[in-house]
This record gives C-alpha cells, structure tokens and sequence, in this order.
C-alpha cells in the first residue's frame, strides 16, 4: 500500500499531520473518537432529568454544547460509581438513573459540527469495540445492559442490527 493510500485512510493528508494518536479501540477509545470526529453533546430540549440540582444547572443553558460549559459545576454533587467528577457528570446524562436501578434514556442529543472536528487515528490490536464482538445471545455480562451502550449507539440496537439476541444481555433491565 502507497503512503498516499495510508494518509486517506487515517483521515489525514500528507501535509498534515495528526493532532491526536488514541491508543485503544474499546469504548474508550471509540468515544473518544465520536467526540474527536466533531460530534457535540447537547441536552434535549425536552428532557428533564431526574436528578434535581443538575437538571436547575442544566436548564440554565439549554443551547450550549455541555462541552462549552462549566464541566466542575454541573458535576458538583454527583455521587457514583467513580472518582471522576466528568466521568460521572457524562454517566448522569448518558444514563440518568442507571445507578438506582432505572433505564431512561439519555438526556443528551448528539449534534455533527465539522468545524469542531480533530484529526486523529485510533490504533488497537482487533476490532473495534473490544468485547462486544465476542458477546453471544446467550451470556450475561457483569454491567447491566444499558452501561455497555456508547454515546448513540446502545448495544440492545447493535447487537439487533447484528442479528443477535438480547433478551439475556438485557435481563436486569426487568
């Protein structure tokens, strides 16, 4: 393969160089690149999330990206599952009562800006998407169903378009 050939499939042209190397093609990686790749989070117009404080924060500025606001405020108060005040900020609206047993649906819409675009690659050893490629129908992960989810993408819609079964990867939704 030309070096021509390998610049247009990281996105780059031989003139410019990449601004970003991700290392890891698992769901880390892989948001990180939707982010990356010039889709923006915003909140729902219509959403309301159930978490009373950050949904005040959150109505105070309904049409900024989440990206362009003050990220330690809105994650102040925040209790969960780690010690990240973004991490938990981005899990509270991703997934809004996951932690007390409920499945709304994420608060967030995702919006395509070109002019927030980075060019970048993501390198990993297989796939994209670590072990959602080797989860069949009939196993049972750890994380309830709707943590596996990325941003736009839930993994009960990807694993239907991939003709899989999700009742058992699902079960603790019920």
């Amino acid at each position: 393969m030309n070096n021509c050939r390998k610049d247009q499939q990281l996105g780059a042209s031989s003139s410019e160089p990449l601004k970003v190397i991700i290392i890891g093609n698992g769901p880390s990686g892989i948001c990180l690149s939707y982010l990356l790749s010039g889709y923006t989070p915003y909140v729902k117009p219509d959403a309301i999330h159930p978490h009373p404080l950050l949904q005040r924060k959150l109505a105070e500025a309904p049409e900024v990206s989440i990206l362009d606001q003050d990220l330690d405020y809105l994650s102040e108060g925040l209790e969960g599952r780690c010690q990240s005040p973004v991490a938990l900020l981005f899990d509270a609206l991703l997934r809004p009562d996951t932690d007390f047993g409920g499945n709304m649906e994420s608060v967030l819409t995702w919006k395509h800006q070109k002019e927030r675009a980075i060019s970048h690659v993501v390198l990993g050893r297989n796939l994209p998407g670590g072990a959602w490629h080797s989860i069949e129908g009939s196993m049972v992960t750890l994380s309830q169903g709707q943590w596996m989810g990325l941003p736009d993408l839930e993994v009960k819609d990807w694993m239907r378009r991939k003709r899989r079964k999700t009742t058992t990867l699902q079960k603790t939704e019920n």
